[in-house]
């Protein structure tokens, strides 16, 4: 899911995130989607604290460094993640905070999953607060698990808007304190990009080219500006209704757009040109700490 690059393509099996300008993406599976329950990677100490302390995450393989180690192919490798991760490469949001507020080391929740839609937050969450039960910020990084290319029918937006209402009421009852974090799509669908990903890499041709309103390539092989556009317009419509619900809730914030703007590179992508590699994870960290120190008070 990416890759959370924007490459928010629709989900499907092949899906080779794109980036758009940042897929942000798409994130939407891989070898390590999980069942409900599992938890690969999750700090395991759980923490008592009367104040806000620490760092919980949950949404999908955006969240969780996958493809990002070459020695564990399609696997999650949560050292990378750009929000909890501990590699100092990485520089994540968690080990920034360590820095700004030494008391947040060890105080690390990670329960992302990769194909994750919106609907399992509620139990990631809870899982989290196993861990951290009283965190002074929760990243969501979602909306990939949901996409889909169908322009006409607004139940789809407004089931995904339910499920985050939901998980926001769960925090805001369990930790009224937490800051809560919600990121938009990285990036956006790119036509530049993808010309230069085909061009390099023709195989990848296939996993752009869908029998919707919003593939990459027409029944030609022509590349398709439309498609483009209808994606575009769809990751959109997601964001527009997380930042509607994320406003109802004094303690939630959004990238505000910083994450919508980023533009992708080879340099930052995985093999599987989906995810994020260790050198893009590091961008993703960097690019929203501003906000998270903003949003926090630390430096």
């Amino acid at each position: 899911m990416t890759s959370n690059l924007a490459r928010a393509v629709p989900r499907r099996a092949l899906v080779v995130a794109v980036a758009a300008a940042a897929l942000a993406v798409a994130c939407g599976g891989g070898n390590s989607d999980t069942t409900e329950g599992a938890s690969p990677g999750s700090s395991t100490t759980v923490v008592e604290a009367t104040e806000p302390v620490g760092i919980t995450a949950i949404g999908h393989s955006g969240l969780t460094g996958e493809n990002s180690d070459p020695d564990r192919p399609g696997q999650p490798a949560l050292e990378n993640s750009w929000a909890t991760g501990t590699s100092p490469e990485v520089d994540s949001i968690y080990l920034r905070l360590a820095a700004a507020r030494p008391e947040t080391e060890g105080h690390v929740a990670n329960e992302a999953q990769g194909g994750a839609p919106s609907a399992t937050l509620r139990s990631q969450l809870a899982r989290a607060f196993d861990q951290v039960p009283n965190p002074a910020l929760v990243i969501i990084q979602t909306i990939d698990g949901d996409l889909r290319c169908d322009l006409d029918d607004p139940e789809l937006v407004t089931a995904f808007g339910a499920n985050v209402a939901a998980v926001l009421d769960d925090i805001t009852t369990a930790a009224p304190d937490a800051a809560v974090l919600m990121v938009d799509q990285l990036g956006r669908p790119s036509t530049s990009y993808v010309e230069e990903l085909v061009a390099a890499h023709p195989e990848q041709q296939a996993a752009l080219t869908w029998d919707d309103e919003c593939s990459f390539f027409d029944t030609s092989g022509q590349l398709s500006p439309a498609g483009f556009a209808n994606l575009t317009e769809v990751i959109e419509r997601f964001e527009a209704e997380q930042a509607r619900v994320c406003a109802t809730v004094p303690t939630c914030r959004t990238d505000g757009g910083v994450r919508a703007a980023y533009v992708d590179t080879f340099e930052n992508m995985s093999a599987d040109f989906n995810h994020l590699n260790v050198r893009g994870n590091a961008a993703a960290a960097a690019l929203v700490w501003p906000i998270v120190a903003d949003m926090l008070g630390v430096e």
